[in-house]
């Protein structure tokens, strides 16, 4: 069964939740309609067809006006300090030569070396090394 809501405005609107929550309204009641359902005809189909299905239904969604769902604007920054415990990690595997080459490819032969602005990117670089950062 399917109920269509209709509102006028966002204080209607509140009213309305406010009122399915169980708390009194301050405005006048949103009118509530309800379509039609097309007449269907059965369909008929055999055990064998019906097996393995499921059917599932989905819980309505709730509207909550006051969330806000964020997500991050700005990289993590990383500092030589945690850049190089995670090289530190990367040694200790016995990924020394690969660290050399991630080096090298920024143009450096030691990490204190680095410029700060590719310090995101070095991470990443190391991320695909195996280390964790």
């Amino acid at each position: 069964m399917t109920i269509n809501v209709t509102f006028e405005s966002i204080e209607e609107m509140k009213g309305f939740a406010a009122m399915m929550a169980g708390q009194a309204a301050e405005s006048q009641k949103p009118a509530v309609t309800q379509p039609e359902t097309p007449k269907m005809a059965p369909i008929q189909t055999t055990p064998a067809e019906t097996q393995g299905r499921q059917m599932v239904q989905a819980a309505p969604a709730e509207v909550n006006a006051g969330t806000v769902s964020t997500m991050p604007t700005t990289a993590p920054t990383y500092t030589l300090d945690e850049l190089a415990r995670a090289a530190m990690t990367l040694m200790d595997c016995g990924k020394q030569t690969e660290l050399q080459q991630l080096l090298a490819e920024y143009g450096v032969e030691a990490l204190p070396m680095l410029p700060q602005n590719q310090y995101g990117a070095f991470a990443t670089g190391l991320r695909g090394l195996g280390a964790q950062i």
